[in-house]
């Protein structure tokens, strides 16, 4: 099972977006996806589900492996459950550090494993100990940055934290989003890191709101639906490689000879070296 991030500690930056469009495409490819949005906005349940429930958990509700499965619930894609935050999600700081802490989190992941192909966790913005506890255990953690100095000081900040604590070659994807190449700013950062997948500002985009759908469902056709097809695409193909997901092709998860085997139930614990880091390949992919 494959644990992906979407976060970056500057906000506004197209996460949710990002987060949607990929747990969608994941679901279309044939993979049992979980989207779990760590954000307290909720807005992932209005792209999602036809009416979003409003669920509140007890002032007594105390979050362990079992209460968490019960929170899943379906949405009207093939294959794409949602773990929606509510007014208790402020909580969530403390329990991922706390599971952490305790070994629990492997065991409800691998818990999870049985019934999920794909995790694609939705951060909200900051440097909390959930986000913490969630850059140190994601196979690769997908870090979408408008090409705007605030929010690339963001990528870098993050950068430096998974250094850090993961080594240097740390499993990131920076991703270029809301772009508009007439502005000078964003031109000049593209040229900065011409290997970044590059997500444009286009209307396709913004009327997913309107549309309450992703791209795959709203505009199938579109080349905005193209581009996160394609981000997908290669985000698979590295997942492959590091053993962590099925390969489409194959079946299999088989890995290049030079990788070592890892057993597929086994997590980390955080803070240690994970698998192979995620290198773009000359696509930018």
């Amino acid at each position: 099972m494959a644990t992906l991030a979407v976060f970056n500690p500057k906000g506004g930056v197209g996460k949710t977006t990002l987060a949607v469009n990929l747990a969608y495409e994941a679901a279309a490819s044939g993979f049992r996806t979980l989207l779990w949005e760590v954000d307290e906005q909720g807005d992932s349940p209005w792209l999602v589900e036809d009416e979003p429930i409003v669920r509140r958990a007890s002032p007594h509700w105390i979050p362990g492996a079992l209460d968490v499965k019960t929170q899943i619930r379906p949405t009207r894609f093939e294959r794409l459950s949602l773990i929606a935050s509510d007014a208790m999600m402020r909580r969530t700081d403390n329990w991922f550090a706390d599971m952490a802490r305790g070994q629990r989190l492997a065991r409800l992941f691998a818990e999870l494993e049985r019934e999920f192909d794909v995790i694609l966790l939705d951060c909200a913005p900051g440097f909390g100990d959930a986000n913490r506890t969630i850059m140190q255990c994601a196979h690769v953690v997908i870090v979408p940055s408008l090409p705007a100095p605030l929010a690339l000081r963001g990528v870098t900040r993050l950068r430096d934290f998974m250094v850090k604590h993961r080594g240097a070659q740390a499993p990131i994807l920076p991703v270029y989003s809301m772009v508009d190449k007439r502005r000078k700013l964003h031109r000049e950062a593209i040229m900065e890191h011409p290997d970044w997948p590059v997500i444009p500002m286009r209307s396709d985009i913004e009327a997913m709101t309107r549309d309450k759908a992703p791209l795959g469902a709203s505009a199938p056709n579109s080349p905005s639906r193209t581009l996160f097809r394609s981000l997908w695409t290669g985000i698979h193909r590295k997942l492959t490689t590091m053993r962590v997901i099925r390969s489409l092709v194959t079946g299999q998860t088989a890995a290049p000879a030079p990788l070592p085997a890892a057993p597929r139930t086994t997590r980390p614990k955080p803070g240690s070296r994970l698998w192979p880091a995620y290198q773009p390949d000359s696509s930018g992919i």
